[in-house]
């Protein structure tokens, strides 16, 4: 009987990072299902129009003002109809999600294997990434295979306890996607972003739960002395849509003439961005491995990270949300050529390859 794997993702993270998988499997002999819960709905359309994913499922689960308590509960029953319905024998998540989560969860429940891509990243602090330190740790609990992006996420995972014979490196599926989306004739740059030409400019990103309030306040205040200290480059700022972020972002006190205050923006017009910034800030887990694999000069505005291969090569360094830290460690860049070379810790673009082979051999499709 023909083997049914169920794909399930949420953000747009998730869809760009199962993609490869998708397109994997979509070439084996299984019967495909693919489930999107829906927290990010506006910004995946565009990751899945490029990688021609459709859903069959979109729970559309996000409601306004929506928190941990009800996204979770609604989404895991939810799932759990969908999985009843389907009965897959086997559900494959990525990441750290609430939705990848609660997934796992909801297939645990019906004792369905779960393998779960990018696992085995670690911060040892489960109030920051808070709270997907917990759902990454957790899933792993619930996991049947696991598909370490890096030794050091392997090493974490075997001496957690488990099985060395469920746990394989198979590196990190952004470089599959990365390399699909530059090398693609669909991937066309925004070069309205950057006002005039050759500007240079700091890309920077803060959105994370442990970052609202003070410590997203002592970013922006880092950012005027910046602005003050250096001319000629601007900071260019695309700002989550959350309230606590744009009640800060927005305040009168941190306006400059050069820096430049965007809302999301859509993958490809933040790829542009990325690849032409002199510099990166941010506390996001998956722009870290973006940054690595374009060779961008980066600071890392958390206290730890679940991304430690980047501080142990010398990448980057964590300087969390001390102005003065934020400063000192931006000038020292921002005095160096804005690109170096790659890490290749991520891998080398065959990480989908790899995971689908490994489910071949344990599946027998």
């Amino acid at each position: 009987m023909m083997k049914k794997i169920l794909v399930a993702f949420g953000t747009r993270p998730e869809v760009i990072k199962l993609a490869p998988v998708i397109e994997q499997l979509s070439e084996e002999n299984v019967e495909l299902r693919v489930l999107h819960t829906g927290q990010h709905d506006e910004l995946a359309d565009e990751m899945l129009s490029f990688f021609n994913i459709k859903p069959d499922y979109d729970l559309k689960i996000m409601k306004k003002d929506q928190d941990l308590f009800s996204l979770t509960s609604s989404l895991l029953e939810s799932v759990k109809k969908v999985f009843i319905h389907e009965q897959p024998d086997a559900v494959i998540v990525q990441g750290d999600t609430a939705s990848a989560y609660v997934c796992a969860l909801a297939a645990f429940y019906l004792t369905i294997p779960v393998y779960h891509v990018e696992a085995g990243l670690r911060s040892h602090d489960l109030k920051n990434p808070f709270p997907e330190e917990m759902f990454r740790r957790q899933i792993s609990v619930m996991a049947s295979t696991h598909f370490a992006p890096t030794e050091l996420a392997k090493n974490h995972l075997l001496s957690e306890g488990y099985d060395p014979g469920n746990i394989f490196l198979t590196g990190n599926t952004i470089i599959d996607a990365l390399y699909a989306i530059i090398n693609s004739g669909n991937y066309k740059k925004n070069k309205q972003l950057v006002p005039e030409k050759n500007e240079r400019f700091v890309l920077v990103t803060a959105h994370r739960r442990e970052n609202h309030g003070e410590p997203l306040e002592q970013i922006m205040e880092a950012l005027l002395l910046l602005l003050n200290d250096f001319e000629g480059f601007s900071v260019i700022f695309p700002a989550h849509p959350s309230p606590a972020v744009q009640s800060v972002v927005k305040d009168p006190k941190f306006f400059h003439e050069r820096l430049k205050i965007l809302p999301s923006l859509p993958y490809f017009d933040f790829l542009y961005l990325l690849e032409d910034a002199d510099l990166v800030l941010t506390d996001s887990g998956g722009i870290q491995e973006e940054a690595a694999a374009l060779g961008k000069n980066l600071v890392v505005l958390r206290s730890s990270t679940e991304r430690q291969e980047l501080v142990d090569t010398g990448f980057t360094k964590l300087v969390g949300t001390n102005t003065n830290s934020i400063v000192e460690e931006s000038k020292r860049l921002l005095k160096q050529d804005k690109n170096k070379d790659t890490v290749a810790v991520y891998g080398d673009g065959t990480a989908a390859q790899k995971i689908v082979g490994i489910l071949k051999n344990q599946l027998k499709f």
